[in-house]
């Protein structure tokens, strides 16, 4: 494990805020477009070949459509369609020993939180109301303020990312999941298609790739997992590629996780994570969620400076798979478990973009 006070490299201390990687992948991505066969980046991309040109392009300059969706033009579930009755029953065939781990955080106002978001908790009153009655009953309340699917342990809906197609701002040409366009269905008052109540339970399996193990130390930012990473883990695990079914979850520990709430600026300053050959990767098997010890799940910065959150729009908003962050695997990987049911259902707040929740691994 690193020195958490020292900068990660001489370009990116770690105090730099989230919003920093955005901002300058924009103006980057104003002015270069990417070229395959290049490497880029501190951490180097390998060549890629001819069919991933046009995943790896910067996707607010890609020309081709991504609808309509493997499962209807109107579907709004994306890759939670897979939790069918018979996903569930051979779902359930790995519960062995019958323990429950929790997989998420506490939430908490001293949590990491993205750029200006915000969590604030009060008791109003405190007591909130009472007495009542001749037994004094007194209760509490609570008032909570924030993001309420985009802070802590978060999972992502579809109407949370989208890619500019057309000019800036013009949101007829700014479309997500299954193609619907920001001006058909994006409003201040809740998102009118796409909110997460259209995501369905999941209980599937999962697998967790210890990349901690694999590299014998904590990931650093801008550190990208690829396939070759996986199969690595997967050795190590004694786990085989042939063990993923179309429908499962896989999740990743990088040890990131080890600096929430203790040095919250490196936490947000970058992050070890998927590229996208581990994205068409997870697209290939069919799969329904990524997840893992960190904010995004994907390599922040990208290795190729010209893209910000390109995983998030190749598997999210073309492909409907569901990402869910900020999660902690520190008990799982004390036991030594790294298959098991994933059971989460986000909360169902009509119109949201994402949800808040406590995730459980069962095995």
């Amino acid at each position: 494990m690193t020195d958490s006070n020292k900068p990660l490299d001489d370009e990116a201390p770690a105090s730099t805020d989230r919003r920093g990687f955005l901002k300058a992948a924009g103006l980057a991505g104003a002015g270069t477009v990417a070229v395959a066969g290049a490497t880029h980046g501190k951490f180097g991309l390998a060549p890629i070949t001819a069919a991933q040109a046009d995943t790896l392009s910067p996707p607010r300059l890609s020309e081709q459509k991504w609808w309509p969706s493997k499962w209807g033009a109107d579907d709004q579930a994306g890759a939670s369609n897979h939790m069918t009755p018979a996903k569930v029953l051979d779902a359930i065939k790995w519960i062995k020993d019958g323990k429950v781990y929790k997989i998420g955080h506490n939430y908490e106002s001293t949590m990491p939180l993205f750029g200006k978001r915000v969590f604030t908790l009060r008791i109003p009153g405190s007591p909130t109301g009472g007495p009542f009655g001749d037994n004094r009953m007194v209760y509490h309340d609570e008032f909570v303020t924030t993001e309420i699917g985009q802070v802590g342990t978060q999972f992502d809906g579809l109407g949370h990312i989208g890619i500019q197609l057309g000019a800036d701002g013009d949101k007829r040409q700014m479309h997500f999941y299954n193609g619907h366009a920001a001006s058909d269905f994006s409003d201040p008052y809740g998102l009118k298609k796409l909110g997460v109540e259209n995501c369905k339970p999941f209980f599937t399996r999962g697998h967790l790739i210890d990349m901690v193990a694999v590299k014998g130390r904590m990931m650093e930012a801008g550190e990208e997992i690829g396939v070759a990473d996986v199969r690595a883990a997967l050795q190590k695990q004694n786990m085989s590629e042939a063990d993923f079914k179309a429908g499962d979850a896989i999740f990743f520990h990088t040890g990131w996780s080890s600096l929430w709430g203790k040095n919250n600026d490196k936490y947000n300053s970058g992050e070890p994570g998927m590229g996208l050959e581990l994205a068409d990767w997870v697209i290939q098997k069919d799969l329904c969620l990524t997840g893992g010890d960190t904010w995004a799940v994907e390599v922040v910065p990208n290795p190729d400076k010209t893209l910000a959150f390109a995983v998030h729009s190749t598997l999210q908003t073309k492909h409907g798979i569901y990402n869910h962050e900020n999660l902690v695997f520190d008990e799982l990987i004390a036991d030594k478990k790294y298959q098991f049911v994933y059971i989460f259902t986000p909360v169902p707040i009509v119109g949201g973009t994402g949800s808040p929740g406590s995730p459980i691994a069962v095995t």
